[in-house]
């Protein structure tokens, strides 16, 4: 008797044990990675606190300055004189020196001025303009002298009427000239940031009288306050 051995019954296939995928899972770690990125929401929030920052600084340099509350420079017209004058169509060619007084009116702040210009005019009309190359610093409650010196490089040109006007009053050897002055004034406090104003000072209905053949001419009364222009 034949014995068939179970084992040779089998196929190939049942002989060798089945093949079966092993898959090795991993759980996804949430372990910051060496030289990974930021949060994406690190950056927003970043920029948010130097906006807010930015934001409350510049609120309390505000509310400084407005407790501080600085009063404007005073400026006072001290004296003007006219020389050297040549009346040419549409030109009233003239020497113009000018002193100014310039106060500091605060307790407690410091005072800068300058980009100054100075505007000599008829009615509406410059006659001479110029810039001043420097600048004058102010302690608390003080006061400084201001001189400019307009020459015959300032010399601005007039409408046909203005010209015409200019001329006939300094025929009779009386002229009247407004004078304007344009300034930065920077006040300075403590640790505040320099506050800076531009301001316009009007000098108005400045009489000139004319005594001397050669045309040199002074201011007829005294000083005069300069009201500043808003």
């Amino acid at each position: 008797m034949d014995y068939t051995s179970n084992n040779s019954n089998r196929t190939t296939s049942d002989q060798l044990p089945t093949p079966q995928s092993f898959q090795i899972l991993y759980a996804p770690s949430h372990a910051p990675q060496p030289g990974g990125s930021r949060s994406p929401s690190f950056v927003p929030r970043l920029t948010l606190m130097l906006v807010m920052f930015f934001f409350i600084l510049c609120s309390i340099i505000f509310i400084a300055w407005l407790v501080v509350h600085p009063l404007d420079p005073a400026i006072r017209l001290n004296s003007l004189s006219v020389s050297n004058i040549s009346v040419s169509n549409p030109q009233f060619a003239a020497n113009y020196d000018i002193e100014f007084t310039v106060n500091n009116n605060n307790k407690k702040v410091n005072l800068c001025v300058d980009h100054v210009r100075v505007v000599v005019a008829y009615r509406k009309g410059p006659v001479s303009i110029k810039i001043l190359d420097r600048s004058e610093y102010l302690g608390k409650m003080n006061e400084s002298r201001l001189k400019a010196e307009l020459g015959r490089d300032a010399v601005c040109t007039l409408k046909e009427g203005e010209f015409k006007d200019i001329s006939d009053e300094w025929s009779k050897k009386i002229v009247n000239f407004n004078v304007k002055l344009f300034v930065r004034a920077g006040f300075q406090v403590g640790v505040l940031p320099t506050k800076q104003k531009i301001m316009e000072f009007q000098c108005m209905n400045l009489t000139v009288e004319f005594f001397s053949t050669k045309g040199t001419g002074k201011l007829m009364s005294g000083g005069k306050d300069c009201l500043v222009h808003a």
